[in-house]
């Protein structure tokens, strides 16, 4: 039982810290636009 419990713990750490990757790919991505449209905009 303890095992299971483990591995379960385990795969929701991975799950969790994807989710967290993805959501800062994300925010980057945006902020790259956003950096993208001022540096448009100047010229």
């Amino acid at each position: 039982m303890k095992h299971i419990l483990f591995h379960l713990f385990l795969f929701s750490l991975g799950a969790g810290f994807g989710v967290i990757m993805m959501c800062l790919m994300q925010a980057g991505a945006a902020a790259d636009r956003e950096i993208e449209m001022m540096e448009r905009s100047k010229k």
